[in-house]
């Protein structure tokens, strides 16, 4: 895990806890597996980098040097979404993944969110999307919604 010195250590502690005990622990409605399966593994070998998003500018220099960097923002849900559209299109080589309170990701009952911060999360494309094929050949998508499919696949 790498910390800035701009994120609050309580900050950082809720998003630990998000990844190992809602987004690390297998569940049903993503076919006995978690609903991300590669996050507590990211966290652990420290593959996860946490900053404050502070300004586009700011933003844009990154770096995104992590396997996952997540930017800790207050814009609105409409703003973060309309951000992750514009940096999808402007860095095709990143994915960029909007989570906000705002913004339910329900699969089958259970909800995903972290609930309390609006992130801004930045991964490169080719290793996600090579993750997801694989998921793919599993029950992993089975219960996900054609509307949550878009938003979180279909960038």
């Amino acid at each position: 895990m790498t910390y800035t010195e701009t994120v609050p250590k309580k900050i950082t502690s809720q998003i630990e806890k998000w990844i190992n005990d809602t987004l690390s622990q297998p569940n049903k409605a993503f076919g006995n597996l978690p609903p991300c399966p590669y996050a507590k593994k990211a966290w652990a070998d420290g593959n996860v980098s946490v900053r404050m998003f502070t300004s586009f500018e700011q933003f844009e220099k990154g770096p995104w040097d992590k396997e996952v960097n997540i930017y800790v923002t207050d814009m609105s849900s409409w703003d973060l979404k309309e951000a992750a559209v514009e940096y999808n299109r402007r860095y095709p080589a990143y994915l960029f993944l909007e989570e906000h309170p705002d913004l339910t990701e329900d699969v089958d009952g259970f909800l995903v969110n972290q609930g309390e911060y609006g992130m801004m999360i930045v991964q490169e494309r080719r290793p996600l999307e090579e993750a997801r094929k694989a998921l793919q050949k599993t029950e992993y998508y089975d219960k996900w919604s054609p509307e949550m499919k878009e938003r979180i696949l279909e960038r």
